[in-house]
C-alpha cells in the first residue's frame, strides 16, 4: 500500500512540474551506481573491450555487437502485412495467392542490393492489381522513413507507388 502511495505522489510530482523526458530518464532523487555507469538515454562506446549486459525482455529484438555489423530484420516490417491480408474480407484462395505474392517480395527484399528491380517492381505491381490496399500498405512500409531496407527496395518502391 505504502508503494503505491509513492508512485502516486510521485505521478501528482511530476505532473506538477511538467516533466516530460521524451523516453529519457528523470531523477528526481538520489542515483546510487556502485561505482558503474548512470545512463540517461544512449550510451555510444568507441574503442576497447565492449561488453554487452542485457536486463528485461528483449523477445522479438535483434542485438548485434562488434564493428561493421549489417543487421536486416523484415519479420517487423512484414508482420503487419501479412495480418492485413488475413483481416481482410477477401475469399480464402485469394488471401493465400497475395500472401504468396508478399512472401516473394520479402524474399527479394531480404537480397537488399543484390534484390533483381525489375521481379521486385512487378511483383509490387501485381500486389496493387489484386489487392489495392494491401499494396498500398506494403508501399508505404518500404518507401517510408523508417524502413529498414535497402535504398534499391525504397527506389523501386516508391516508383511504383508513385504509378497511377
Amino acid at each position: 500500500m505504502a508503494e503505491k502511495k509513492k508512485k502516486v505522489r510521485r505521478e501528482k510530482e511530476d505532473a506538477k512540474w511538467g516533466i516530460q523526458t521524451g523516453g529519457g530518464a528523470y531523477v528526481g532523487g538520489s542515483v546510487h551506481t556502485g561505482d558503474g555507469d548512470f545512463i540517461g538515454r544512449d550510451k555510444n562506446v568507441s574503442g576497447g573491450e565492449r561488453s554487452v549486459v542485457i536486463g528485461g525482455n528483449v523477445s522479438g529484438s535483434t542485438i548485434a555487437t562488434g564493428d561493421g555489423n549489417v543487421v536486416t530484420n523484415t519479420q517487423n516490417l512484414f508482420a503487419p502485412i501479412y495480418r492485413a491480408i488475413e483481416q481482410s474480407a477477401l475469399p480464402t484462395q485469394d488471401k493465400a495467392d497475395i500472401a504468396a505474392e508478399v512472401q516473394e517480395v520479402e524474399s527479394e527484399v531480404q537480397k537488399d542490393e543484390a534484390a533483381d528491380a525489375g521481379f521486385l517492381a512487378r511483383r509490387l505491381r501485381n500486389l496493387k492489381r489484386m489487392a489495392p490496399d494491401i499494396g498500398e500498405l506494403l508501399l508505404s512500409a518500404l518507401a517510408g522513413p523508417g524502413a529498414v531496407v535497402s535504398t534499391l527496395v525504397k527506389k523501386v518502391a516508391e516508383k511504383v507507388k508513385s504509378e497511377a
